[in-house]
């Protein structure tokens, strides 16, 4: 069997660095002497197990479909890839079941034990050992408990010298995300060995980890959704395995520890519900499309009421309105304080990304997406390099931009990058910024929430948020005020762009755009309307506007893994008397049309 060519493994892992004496040291007989120690522990382990006959259960579900192929035996190319190293594969073995798939699932890792069973700097780097230890142990009752002894004598030695080298490595783990993965694994093995050892400096770890990324309204520090999504699964493992350890140690004081995470998960859970649309799958902004959605849907359902849903996250900035079958979420941009006390926090977990989608909505109605984001993620990084900052950026989102610059500065210019047929002229924002985040570690220029309000409105669902994103550049707040009516078969905004009377340049133009699924047909009927088919038999609707003009243009999105065409529809505003009417205001609707009776 074929081993991986390492350069295909990602080494990139910059909050975690090991001397070179230590390297030297775990490549030395001292790791072998340590290997024959452990297999001693493996062989009490072993029957330690058989006795209690207490297996642990696995939270989540894996991907039959990826286990499949894996059931036949042939050598697979997936171990060729760097995911290969996480042991997620048996978890869609035992997904796809069979007397085959156990068979082989076990040859993998028995495999896999014989030609990285050794420490290495990539391989056993903390995040990878902390998914090999979690797989191991919650897949055990699948393959391992019918395994020969001699099979489980192996795969329980790597185990107990993996997870005794996370251990070690976790004061060397900078991130708090990796720290929380790495707490988790190892709470996983002290219940999965019944060790009996006292848990309660991870305990306090854990809460000491979530102080700094989770913010007071229960979402993750970076805003990232995918981020949220895995932080809140680590929870429901720590959660797990600290119930286990409370069977086994009556007299430990787990009790007032689960009640403080069951509080967070419901939190948590609250803020994922938010970002679902009628399809019942995350937001394609802020990295939606990178979190699993399998994992999303289990660990969704897992925390808390299902009922329960956030509808304003304050300090992150979101916010949700629904009524009758409609979803629109907002993204108001991030509270300043919170931002400015992440940027001197000098914690890479709780760092905040730049977010140029300021004021930024995503509607639904039914299951189908109407407007959407461009949908920036990690693989299209991957696959389309030359995309990714462009769909990173304030035109590839259903907002506001003004003269084709980024509401906020990106790690990188955009350097000319367009997008759509508008967008040309695409450039980065560059010019002084007099407020203290100038000084930050942050982006040159970031869009902050300077006003975020929702509630109950006569007839409806009303949200109004404010952003200062071009301020510095142009003296200019944007507004953007959404109203759903009761029933959700209307959408009325309004964008307002307000002079502060700062000094800087004369804008000349706003563009509001709004991306169209790629499900979605669009036609423009006159001048102020368009008309919007949805597929099969669902009721079209009708987009409106009072000020500006109207166009239909291409744009892409990639809300399915890769890019494809859809439609924008695009609203250009004069801004060069913006200064003297100290505002420029532009409504827009979104209306469902009614069915025309079947003739008969």
């Amino acid at each position: 069997m074929k081993t991986p060519n390492r350069k295909t493994i990602d080494t990139r892992h910059d909050d975690w660095s090991v001397s070179l004496f230590t390297q030297i040291l775990r490549r030395s007989q001292f790791f072998h002497w340590q290997y024959k120690k452990a297999a001693k522990s493996a062989r009490t382990l072993s029957q330690h197990i058989a006795a209690t006959n207490m297996p642990m259960t696995d939270l989540w579900k894996g991907d039959a479909s990826k286990g499949q192929p894996l059931a036949t035996g042939i050598t697979p190319l997936t171990m060729l890839e760097q995911q290969w190293h996480d042991f997620g594969w048996l978890r869609d073995m035992r997904e796809y079941g069979g007397q085959n798939a156990r068979t082989y699932a076990r040859r993998y890792l028995l495999d896999w034990i014989m030609h990285h069973g050794y420490w290495d700097k990539t391989l056993w780097h903390p995040a990878h050992l902390a998914n090999r230890v979690r797989l191991i142990i919650l897949t055990w009752n699948w393959y391992g408990q019918s395994a020969p002894e001699s099979q489980q004598m192996q795969i329980l030695t790597s185990l107990i010298i993996q997870s005794e080298m996370l251990q070690k490595d976790l004061s060397r783990l900078a991130d708090g995300n990796n720290q929380l993965n790495a707490i988790s694994a190892l709470l996983l093995d002290h219940a999965f060995r019944q060790s009996g050892h006292d848990v309660t400096d991870f305990i306090n770890k854990v809460f000491a980890i979530l102080d700094n990324i989770i913010l007071d309204d229960g979402c993750h520090a970076t805003r990232r959704l995918d981020r949220h999504m895995v932080c809140l699964s680590y929870l429901h493992e720590i959660r797990y395995a600290l119930m286990i350890i409370q069977k086994t140690q009556p007299d430990s004081n787990i009790g007032d520890t689960l009640t403080r995470i069951d509080i967070l998960i419901g939190q948590m859970g609250a803020v994922g519900r938010m970002w679902r649309l009628g399809d019942m799958a995350l937001l394609a902004m802020r990295h939606g499309l990178d979190a699993p959605h399998m994992l999303t849907e289990s660990v969704l359902d897992k925390s808390g009421p299902k009922g329960k849903i956030c509808q304003h996250a304050h300090t992150a900035g979101f916010m949700r309105l629904a009524s009758g079958r409609s979803v629109v979420v907002m993204n108001t941009a991030p509270h300043a304080p919170h931002a400015l006390q992440n940027a001197s926090s000098n914690n890479p977990a709780s760092m905040m990304e730049p977010d140029a989608a300021a004021n930024a909505i995503e509607f639904s109605f039914q299951k189908q997406r109407i407007l959407i984001s461009g949908g920036h993620h990690d693989g299209l990084f991957k696959t389309h390099p030359h995309l990714d900052e462009l769909m990173r950026g304030t035109s590839a989102h259903s907002t506001l931009s003004i003269d084709m610059i980024n509401a906020s500065e990106l790690s990188e210019p955009l350097s000319g990058k367009s997008f759509g047929k508008s967008s040309g002229r695409a450039r980065s924002g560059s010019g002084s910024n007099k407020s203290p985040l100038a000084k930050s570690p942050l982006a040159k220029r970031q869009a902050f929430s300077t006003t975020a309000e929702c509630g109950p409105a006569t007839g409806g669902m009303l949200a109004v948020a404010t952003h200062n994103g071009y301020q510095s550049l142009f003296g200019a707040l944007h507004e953007r005020k959404l109203f759903l009516t009761t029933g959700g078969n209307m959408l009325k905004g309004q964008d307002i762009i307000r002079y502060t009377g700062d000094p800087g340049n004369i804008p000349s133009e706003a563009l509001i755009r709004f991306h169209l699924h790629p499900k979605i047909h669009a036609s423009q009927t006159n001048n102020r309307t368009i008309l919007l088919k949805l597929p099969a038999s669902m009721p079209s609707w009708k987009f409106i506007c009072s000020e500006g003009r109207i166009s239909l243009e291409d744009s892409i999105t990639a809300i399915n893994g890769s890019p494809q065409r859809c439609q924008q529809i695009v609203i250009s505003v004069a801004l060069s008397d913006f200064r003297e009417h100290m505002e420029v205001e532009t409504s827009w609707g979104l209306m469902k049309l009614a069915r025309k009776p079947a003739r008969t």
